[in-house]
């Protein structure tokens, strides 16, 4: 069958990885060679969506389901890593915020707008969905406790406040908060593989093959998401080390640039896969992808920088600015208030996006202390 669009367009800009590593192997103009490297990350996080879901529909509910869990935020976690290795721990910070941020208002937005104008009210599977925002919630929890911890021992220093304040007790109240959250999301996959198998044994229709995914072989897919895995770790040092030059010339901070921007590569890909759903009326499956995105970001990806930084100079808190933690806690606020009646409509799809503008506009004039990229 015949690829839309969308996906020949992603396949097509794959040729922007080499040119961006071209670009930075010969020092061209700093700002030019992100602009060029972040599009680059685009088409590649569409590449390892394909051959994730190839894989998990080779393998079965339940060993698909942990490859997705697995592979879902692969592309986050490997920039994030590379700006960790940077030192950018600020600029890091931001992106996980706004990787939070981008699932739970642009992507679930977009979805349940579109979806609700082609569909009308929609209903989806309360319970599921009622889950992850709990589950939200409770990692919200998570980046309030060092992050408040750590405000009140500079309050007690006559410190002003600053996200990345280092001492020994907030570098290990982070680590217990990391652990309990990491545990928090093994607990969480445990549930939906069984979740999965329940579904299995009962005989219930498969998901339909996209037709927008390749033909591939086993084997091609895992070949095509090695070569992908690699590209992007390439194009993700590519992204730490000109990051700042990039927030200079466009003359915003650290958190503009990590809150909106960084997240973006990783997430078009998943805003058309969640849009097209809805619009199919696969409502379920429209929300719950960006929901636990954002759980694999806050429960995965957050714990795990943080165990991997402490093999280093400089351990990563989860200690956020302030302005960072209100806007995750209202955006799962929000989140968590449309899950309550198990029905949507393009209006509430509208509102989470007229919430992520609102956020976004914050973010670009609000002057953080310290700014790195400025």
């Amino acid at each position: 069958m015949k690829a839309r669009p969308s996906a020949l367009l992603a396949r097509s800009l794959l040729v922007l990885a080499p040119l961006a590593m071209l670009a930075a192997a010969l020092q061209m103009n700093p700002p030019l060679v992100f602009v060029v490297a972040f599009v680059a990350l685009i088409p590649l996080a569409h590449l390892v969506a394909e051959s994730t879901e190839i894989l998990a529909a080779r393998t079965g509910p339940r060993i698909g389901g942990l490859l997705n869990a697995t592979f879902g935020t692969l592309t986050e976690f490997i920039v994030m890593f590379a700006l960790l290795r940077a030192g950018h721990t600020d600029l890091l910070k931001a992106s996980i915020v706004g990787s939070i941020l981008i699932s739970l208002l642009l992507t679930l937005g977009a979805a349940i707008l579109f979806g609700g104008i082609s569909n009308g009210m929609q209903r989806f599977d309360q319970q599921s969905v009622g889950m992850a925002s709990t589950t939200m919630i409770l990692a919200v929890v998570g980046l309030m406790v060092p992050t408040f911890f750590s405000a009140i021992t500079q309050r007690q220093q006559n410190r002003i406040y600053d996200p990345g304040f280092q001492s020994e007790s907030v570098d290990k109240i982070s680590q217990a908060v990391a652990v309990i959250l990491f545990l928090l999301y093994l607990l969480t996959v445990v549930y939906q593989l069984r979740a999965r198998e329940g579904e299995e044994l009962t005989q219930k229709p498969s998901r339909p093959r996209d037709p927008e995914q390749p033909g591939w072989s086993l084997g091609g897919a895992i070949g095509a998401l090695m070569a992908a895995t690699l590209a992007i770790a390439v194009l993700g040092e590519i992204i730490s080390q000109f990051v700042e030059p990039f927030g200079r010339s466009l003359g915003v901070t650290y958190l503009f640039v990590g809150v909106v921007i960084v997240p973006v590569a990783g997430a078009i890909s998943e805003m058309l896969v969640c849009v097209r759903m809805a619009r199919n009326n696969q409502v379920n499956l429209a929300i719950s992808i960006p929901m636990n995105g954002a759980m694999q970001v806050s429960l995965f990806v957050a714990p795990l920088l943080v165990f991997l930084s402490a093999l280093g100079p400089t351990p990563l808190t989860l200690s956020f600015g302030v302005s960072e933690v209100i806007a995750v806690a209202i955006t799962v606020a929000l989140a968590a208030y449309i899950a309550i009646d198990g029905v949507t409509s393009w209006l509430e799809g509208a509102q989470l996006l007229a919430l992520w503008g609102m956020l976004a506009l914050w973010f670009y004039f609000f002057q953080p202390w310290p700014h790195p990229v400025s």
